[in-house]
């Protein structure tokens, strides 16, 4: 079956290859709760490779098979060492099974929000609850649904050759959003646009979540939440700011 993301695969480097604002911050949940870490949407191994070069053994799951091939690629420039310290896994975070038990989940950038249901929320945070260790911890980041954005039903983002991580490439982006307040679905169609080749074509689904339907949806699935931070700098959550981070530790 092929997953939102196979189709990213080809220009996500290119496109998130220098995010570094969430690094380290995860850096630091890894030092404070240890390891084996599960990163779930690990998708080209940005944060697992932090991990790995950190000292961490991590697990990556991912559900797109074209994200985790370009992983490996990317881990295989790391030291035998650290390459050794990842294990890549191709599986849905609704419904995966491991052998292994985590003293920490991380749930990186926005990657819970392309649970498109309810049920499909809960059904990943109840999965994730029966791979952590007793007192096991949880972290999620999403973006927060600004009134002044999500007021609109459609609408239209650029992003130039020089916003990417290799400018050199000489790759565009169009973006066109289209918002469905009544499920909370903001439906994104990328355009991405390279001289003397065809234009690509790829979409994405994200169903935002406000701060108490996210907090809820935690304690429904068993988990007492710690803290709910506005940023990556572990500042309070602040609704102006954007980011919502939860941590959750896992209720015996």
């Amino acid at each position: 079956m092929t997953a939102m993301y196979d189709k990213f695969a080809a220009f996500y480097d290119l496109e998130y290859g220098h995010k570094e604002d969430d690094l380290d911050f995860y850096l630091s949940l890894a030092q404070q709760y240890g390891a084996p870490v599960l990163e779930i949407g690990a998708g080209t191994g940005r944060i697992s490779m932090l991990l790995a070069e950190a000292g961490y053994e991590v697990v990556g799951m991912d559900n797109s098979m074209p994200m985790l091939k370009q992983a490996a690629q990317n881990i295989s420039t790391l030291p035998d060492n650290e390459q050794n310290s990842i294990k890549l896994v191709l599986g849905d975070m609704r419904s995966f099974s491991l052998e292994e038990r985590f003293p920490l989940c991380i749930v990186p950038f926005r990657a819970f929000l392309h649970n498109q249901t309810q049920e499909e929320q809960l059904q990943t945070l109840q999965c994730i609850y029966d791979h952590l260790t007793p007192s096991g911890v949880l972290a999620i980041d999403v973006f927060v649904p600004l009134y002044h954005v999500i007021e609109n039903s459609a609408w239209d983002d650029e992003i130039n050759q020089d916003e990417l991580a290799d400018p050199e490439a000489g790759v565009s982006i169009s973006c066109h959003i289209e918002h469905n307040p009544a499920i909370q679905v903001l439906a994104i169609q990328n355009t991405y646009r390279q001289d003397g080749k065809k234009d690509k074509i790829c979409k994405m689904k994200y169903r935002y979540v406000f701060r108490y339907e996210m907090e809820l949806l935690l304690k429904l699935a068993g988990f007492e939440v710690i803290q709910v931070l506005g940023s990556f700098e572990k500042a309070p959550y602040n609704y102006f700011s954007g980011t919502a981070i939860f941590l959750a530790r896992k209720r015996a």
